[in-house]
């Protein structure tokens, strides 16, 4: 009977927490006969949001609860203690950033901000040009010791895998799953082909840095909307760029200064989202850069039409479902509104999304994750 420790300190975010909480929820004991217990080592904040199980060890520290240097001392001269202590046999690091001694451990992808560099070369702020720096050094060290990696798309596995030579160590990809609330399989085009086909109500999620583009999304609604079509757009998320905050608000005031067609919200309870996807006709995805987009799988389980970014991974998830633009041009962004628009088979699209998005449990992801770490105990 192995014991599987879970170093969550730097889960701080709700995309990593969804993963750890969807990893321990699903997590059935009938799969993994050989583990008699899972340990998770996180901030207070995080514990108290994971429900109460027989096989599950919650543990935090003080330095867990403070601030960002005291979770990574934690980590460096805390960790390789308590885990010895504990008497744990293998270690799963969910952000990959392990830095320890101890050994054997598996780390996750889930950052591909880290190796596109591309993107660096549009953030102005040093201190945080600094920080990605500072961990794409951390994770490529954590990657390189691991026994063994999950990535959570082909494309980056590939990438990856090529940037830093990881060919030798154990890997497999394993998707994320799709939270039940999102699903939506009654759907009606209650849009475009029963009303008005020149009225779209537009809704995008996701937080607001370089490679989100929501500028350019709104210079393709605002061209739209001067040539006749009324179309809105809802934009959902954080700012975590102050930069791009303040591109955003600029293009705002540029293109809609009486606040007609463009409404900012910052911040949504995930467990309402599924509501706001309702209210609306349409999702656009203009993100160029990803490992895994939750949100985008997200959107395919709500039965709407999706406009999509065409940058990998996300016509991987996607495939022919989605009506796809160059996310750094606001005409090709326009002009995959307006196929939209214009498509009389729109439920073929959103049947096929729904298809391939039941493909994703997070029972399958939880068990294949730990047969994989399982496997390399063995």
């Amino acid at each position: 009977m192995k014991i599987i420790a879970i170093d969550a300190t730097s889960i701080v975010n709700t995309g990593g927490f969804t993963h750890l909480y969807n990893l321990i929820e699903s997590f059935n004991r009938n799969f993994h006969p050989n583990i008699k217990k899972l340990i998770v080592f996180s901030s207070k904040t995080v514990l108290d949001k994971l429900s109460d199980h027989r096989f599950l060890n919650k543990k935090s520290h003080y330095f867990l609860n403070k601030g960002k240097f005291h979770r990574i001392f934690f980590q460096l001269f805390i960790l390789d203690t308590l885990l010895k202590k504990n008497k744990v046999d293998i270690l799963l690091s969910t952000t990959g950033d392990y830095l320890g001694n101890f050994r054997p451990y598996v780390a996750i992808s889930q950052n591909m901000l880290l190796y596109e560099k591309d993107f660096w070369k549009d953030i102005d702020s040093l201190k945080e040009k600094f920080r990605l720096w500072i961990n794409f050094h951390r994770q490529k060290k954590c990657f390189k010791s691991a026994s063994g990696l999950i990535f959570l798309s082909k494309y980056a596995k590939k990438f990856i895998i090529k940037e830093l030579r990881l060919e030798n160590i154990p890997n497999k990809v394993i998707h994320h799953g799709v939270s039940p609330i999102f699903f939506n399989d009654n759907f009606k085009i209650n849009h475009i082909i029963q009303n008005n086909k020149n009225t779209l109500k537009l809704i995008y999620v996701s937080t607001v840095h370089v490679y989100k583009n929501q500028w350019n999304v709104i210079d393709a609604v605002w061209k739209l909307r001067q040539n006749g079509a009324n179309v809105s757009l809802t934009l959902i998320g954080p700012i975590i760029y102050t930069p791009s905050g303040e591109k955003l608000f600029s293009k705002i005031r540029e293109k809609d200064p009486e606040r007609e067609f463009v409404n900012y919200i910052p911040e949504v309870p995930y467990e309402e989202l599924p509501a706001y996807y309702s209210k609306h006709d349409a999702i656009i995805y203009a993100s160029s850069c990803e490992n895994m987009p939750n949100i985008l799988i997200e959107s395919m389980a709500s039965g709407l039409p999706i406009i999509c970014s065409n940058k990998q991974p996300m016509p991987e998830f996607l495939k022919k479902g989605g009506y796809y633009f160059n996310a750094k041009s606001a005409d090709s962004i326009k002009q995959a509104i307006e196929e939209l628009l214009d498509d009389t088979d729109v439920h073929i699209k959103i049947k096929q999304n729904l298809c391939e998005v039941n493909k994703l449990k997070w029972e399958n992801t939880s068990k294949k994750t730990f047969s994989f770490i399982s496997n390399l105990i063995k």
